[in-house]
């Protein structure tokens, strides 16, 4: 006899229950119906005496066992949220972050008064999901936007997720630690990148949901140069980003001076740690001085 609406929903919690705290185990389990079932709770509780196929409960079975090797939520739906838009994810690409979709914001804020046009070039590094540039490329439609990662993968997501969004973002595949292919990417009057940053010696405080199934690449840097992403995107800088352009950098809080000093030492004024919602130092805000200034903006 086929599970009904009510007793599928009452199982998929008790077995959450086992390993998450019992709202969160109800948020899944919601999340899980609504995808899955089309239905959301309000819905749930008026048809919770009807029956659920059992093609469906098979389905939601092995979703609810993904979700017990503590795979994340947003890759067994393959989905995650960022400023209101829908974005496919999958393990290629890190999970967009409330602190990533923060950094966006305060980008965006920057521009309070100001509306970029058709010759204002923002450029973000290390792209993954695509959410960053997507985010900047929504907000401000006239203007251009290129996106770099070193995945094939990723850069295939990205622009799936730039379709779905009705986003035209110039998605670049290199590698922004390899000098020799900057020439790929364009002069711009922004960067904004949220790199690996963590250490390795950082592993030990992580969860499982996120060590074993988040790309590794994207998440961590070695022990003894945790800023060498940030080196790099400094350099590249000096040389392609147009006077007064400026940087956003998601950071890791252990570094924030640390890279505050690297910035100001490569010759970047303005230089501000920012505070995220959690009252941790996230995000560091520069610009580039007059006199590096860089004359015409690349095709």
């Amino acid at each position: 006899m086929p599970l009904t609406i009510h007793s599928c929903y009452k199982s998929i919690v008790l077995q959450l229950k086992a390993l998450y705290p019992v709202d969160e185990a109800r948020s899944m389990a919601d999340r899980v119906f609504e995808h899955f079932l089309f239905l959301t709770p309000a819905q749930r509780v008026l048809s919770g005496s009807n029956p659920v196929r059992d093609f469906k409960t098979i389905t939601i079975q092995k979703a609810i066992s993904r979700l017990l090797n503590q795979e994340p939520l947003q890759y067994v739906l393959g989905k995650a949220y960022f400023l209101d838009m829908e974005f496919e994810v999958n393990p290629s690409v890190l999970i967009p972050r409330p602190e990533t979709e923060e950094l966006v914001s305060l980008i965006i804020e920057s521009y309070s008064g100001k509306t970029p046009d058709s010759q204002t070039q923002f450029l973000d590094i290390g792209t993954g999901s695509g959410c960053i540039a997507i985010g900047l490329k929504h907000n401000f439609p006239d203007s251009r936007v290129a996106a770099i990662d070193i995945s094939d993968k990723a850069i295939r997501v990205a622009a799936e997720n730039a379709v779905k969004n009705n986003a035209e973002i110039n998605f670049i595949k290199a590698d922004i630690l390899d000098p020799t292919q900057w020439h790929l990417f364009p002069t711009c009057n922004l960067v904004v990148s949220n790199p690996p940053y963590v250490t390795h010696a950082e592993k030990q405080f992580m969860l499982p949901n996120v060590l074993e199934h988040e790309p590794y690449a994207a998440l961590f840097v070695p022990d003894n140069d945790p800023l060498l992403f940030y080196r790099a995107i400094f350099a590249y800088a000096k040389t392609k980003l147009l006077s007064d352009g400026s940087l956003w950098f998601e950071i890791n809080e252990m570094f924030g001076e640390e890279l505050k000093d690297m910035a100001i030492a490569q010759g970047f004024t303005e230089v501000n740690i920012i505070f995220d919602f959690k009252g941790k130092s996230r995000f560091l805000h520069c610009r580039k001085v007059a006199h590096q200034y860089t004359s015409q903006l690349y095709k």
